[in-house]
């Protein structure tokens, strides 16, 4: 055989395995499309935007408040549950990242709503020494929007949000560094947030463009049920654009004891169809 009948020979079986591992592989189902549009969004939704400030009780009983922590080291916050596999994975790379950064980075996982001791074991069966507390009542993982596990955030020095990644962290290096590294050097040059000027963004900030207040019982029920009138196929629950946020934020305020469920969302989609867009 020629070496230029070699050639073809090789350029042929490559290729054709090439198409069969395409052919073979699963394509991915509307719920895997829809799940990875959901988190682009929001992505794109927190990015620059101030992090909420919240109160948190860590396992050890301490209390962690955001604003006492802001504009003095990078935060990233580690939402995750016990029963999650790609949560558990990626703890060891999460505790490495945090040690190697020193004081400068605090990391604070965020368990979702689950007891006490079954978080205490799995801390102690995963070694990670950066504190932990617990979303009893989901509030602080309906501020972030979050809705998959795991999820992380960093919020620079300026209070801002720098990262939004849903999905298990393997190489923290790649995945934190970009969005941290720029909050240490502002923070080395004394150019962090103080904790009033933090709190007074987040109040200058406050309105249709920021993010909604966590909803409970009828109101999230109705968010839940209410297509948003912005356009889009997400529920108000789900999306991010300021109609749905306005939306929400009414919902939040309560007073529609004297209406159904159906009069409530007919109501607020002649109050907010097509506006605040």
């Amino acid at each position: 055989m020629t070496d230029r009948a070699v050639t073809l020979s090789v350029f042929v079986a490559a290729a054709a395995l090439l198409a069969f591992q395409v052919w073979a592989k699963p394509r991915p189902g509307d719920e895997d499309v829809q799940a990875f549009a959901s988190d682009f969004r929001d992505a794109q939704f927190w990015a620059g935007r101030p992090a909420p400030d919240f109160e948190l009780t860590l396992l050890d009983g301490s209390t962690f408040r955001l604003a006492d922590h802001v504009g003095q080291r990078v935060i990233i916050l580690n939402f995750f549950a016990t029963w999650c596999g790609p949560c558990r994975a990626e703890m060891p790379e999460l505790e490495r990242y945090q040690q190697s950064q020193g004081r400068a980075v605090l990391l604070l996982g965020i368990d979702a709503e689950e007891k006490h001791t079954v978080v205490e074991a799995f801390v102690a069966e995963t070694r990670v020494t950066f504190p932990v507390g617990i979303d009893g009542a989901g509030d602080v993982l309906r501020l972030y929007d979050v809705d998959s596990f795991p999820t992380t955030v960093v919020i620079g020095a300026d209070g801002r949000v720098t990262l939004y990644e849903v999905g298990a962290i393997t190489n923290a290096d790649v995945a934190l560094g970009p969005a941290v590294l720029p909050g240490l050097t502002e923070i080395r040059e004394g150019r962090g947030i103080a904790r009033d000027a933090y709190l007074a963004l987040l109040a200058s900030e406050a309105g249709p463009t920021a993010a909604a207040p966590p909803l409970m019982g009828r109101g999230r029920r109705i968010a839940e049920a209410m297509p948003c009138p912005c356009g889009c196929t997400d529920q108000v629950i789900a999306c991010r654009c300021r109609t749905a946020t306005a939306i929400k934020t009414r919902l939040a305020q309560g007073g529609y004891d004297d209406k159904t469920d159906t009069e409530v969302m007919e109501e607020l989609n002649r109050e907010f169809c097509m506006k605040g867009m």
